[in-house]
């Protein structure tokens, strides 16, 4: 499976993972299926995306390809304790100026029982250098890519399901996946599940040094997040 992670929320990853994963283990999935993404009513403006930025409180540092930093690179550590509704999630995941962040016109609504949708289009060329940025070598997500037979297109993706970390342990149990207009079956679901478990878990350990979920949790329409992120991220804007 590809080792890609969202930034610094989890919740994401339950249209990134996956959905990268369901795409790999179901042959033949058409890029042309479905219209668009499917529309949870979040909406939102620059100014929630400027205001959901600060309430997390991680600078994003703008890098251009002639710098010499990496083009993803994490600086510092602090403690934080941080609720966001549906729609400071969805646009906090939004406003991501890296280029090769691999997830546009993303909305996430987080339901009373903690129940989470999340609808996108994901942008399957961008994987490699945005895992490649995350600590993987470029033969590695080659290799996933070809094993699994995954196409550089963009397609439309939903996922409904719930998740949570404890500890820099990850549970990720998504319910219902679709790949344009395509359900997918459950057996594929679960199997997409342990992947992305796996994965993320693995990508926390590399980035220990500057991340750290004592506890992220979904309920009463809202995500909880205690632990510690970023001071900085450095980004490749162009």
């Amino acid at each position: 499976m590809l080792k890609i992670l969202f930034g610094m929320i989890i919740t994401p990853v339950l249209i990134v993972l996956v959905a990268l994963t369901v795409m790999g283990l179901v042959p033949g999935l058409s890029p042309l299926v479905g219209a668009g993404p499917k529309d949870l009513g979040i909406k939102i403006t620059k100014d929630d995306s400027v205001k959901a930025i600060a309430k997390m409180g991680v600078e994003l540092v703008s890098i251009k390809s002639t710098d010499s930093i990496k083009d993803y690179t994490f600086e510092g550590k602090k403690d934080v304790s941080i609720t966001m509704d549906s729609k400071e999630l969805t646009a906090h995941s939004n406003n991501r100026p890296w280029k090769n962040y691999p997830v546009k016109s993303l909305q996430i609504l987080i339901h009373p029982d903690g129940t989470i949708e999340s609808s996108g289009i994901l942008v399957v060329s961008k994987a490699i250098p945005y895992a490649i940025a995350l600590g993987y070598s470029e033969s590695q997500i080659k290799d996933a890519m070809q094993k699994y037979n995954i196409p550089p297109i963009e397609v439309p993706i939903y996922v409904k399901g719930k998740g949570s970390v404890f500890n820099d342990t990850v549970s990720v149990n998504a319910q219902n996946v679709q790949i344009g207009a395509i359900p997918i079956p459950g057996d594929i679901v679960a199997q997409a599940n342990k992947e992305a478990e796996s994965v993320l878990n693995d990508v926390i350990q590399k980035h220990s040094s500057s991340f750290h979920a004592e506890s992220v949790t979904f309920d009463n329409g809202k995500m909880d997040l205690k632990g510690q992120v970023p001071k900085k991220i450095y980004v490749l804007t162009e």
